[in-house]
């Protein structure tokens, strides 16, 4: 192949992430926060198990439980999503199971389940959990907020390459960085963007500040990371915050 034809290549690649990432954050939206659900971890470390009903499908199964496709494949065998079937019983690989939250005082508990090998840092280093990962009021919330004052540092949560700077529909300001094994971060409602697309990023290295920008009911950084373009759990991917670091969890909901 020519260098033209490997740079052309290059381009297609990078505007199908852009796309695909844009459209799925778009179609999830980020909204009201009166009445949240979310997925959290109960219970030590164990398998669960979920009986297929009609209309289900192996990616909104491993959405409900907060697990990747590719590991729920796994640990049931299949090797084709296709293959799944009405009344077959799915072993659920991980610590937790999908718990439904009626009420924003019911708050956003500290992470319970399996961490993921890969760890990314706190994109903020001091703020609130105030909306967790998983359904809420009917609709998928596929990352985390982390409310904090306006204008506070958001970090990259690791190396990369900024493949999206600008706004979202219900996101706002919203950073994309894609880092390497497939992964991207997500970093929505910021006050501004300080990195342009095509820049590269340092792990720490400030990228926005937070803001109320989008669909948000208060000052708050939605966080998301994807693999494959698949949101999971960020609190799988991120250390458990010491009682001496600046990152807690809330008894109400965000947005």
């Amino acid at each position: 192949m020519t260098r033209a034809g490997t740079e052309h290549t290059r381009r297609i690649s990078r505007a199908s992430v852009v796309l695909a990432l844009a459209i799925s954050i778009a179609l999830a939206g980020c909204g009201d926060s009166s009445s949240p659900s979310t997925q959290l971890p109960i219970g030590p470390q164990r398998a669960v198990t979920h009986v297929v009903a009609p209309g289900e499908t192996v990616y909104r199964i491993a959405t409900e439980y907060g697990v990747s496709v590719g590991r729920l494949m796994s640990a049931n065998g299949l090797s084709d999503p296709r293959e799944l079937r009405v009344g077959q019983v799915l072993t659920i690989p991980g610590a937790y199971r999908a718990v439904s939250i009626g009420t924003a005082s019911s708050g956003v508990h500290r992470y319970a389940g399996e961490r993921a090998s890969r760890q990314f840092l706190w994109p903020v280093q001091q703020g609130v959990v105030s909306s967790g990962f998983g359904i809420r009021n009917g609709a998928m919330h596929s990352g985390v907020d982390i409310a904090a004052p306006v204008g506070t540092p958001v970090l990259a949560a690791d190396s990369g390459v900024v493949i999206f700077s600008g706004t979202l529909h219900g996101y706002g300001n919203t950073v994309i960085i894609r880092h390497d094994d497939e992964y991207a971060t997500v970093y929505g409602h910021n006050s501004r963007n300080l990195v342009s697309e095509g820049a590269r990023v340092t792990r720490g290295q400030e990228i926005g500040e937070i803001g109320r920008s989008g669909h948000t009911t208060g000052a708050n950084l939605h966080f998301e990371v994807r693999r494959d373009n698949i949101a999971e759990n960020p609190l799988a991917y991120l250390p458990e915050p010491a009682t001496s670091d600046g990152i807690s969890f809330a008894a109400a909901g965000g947005s």
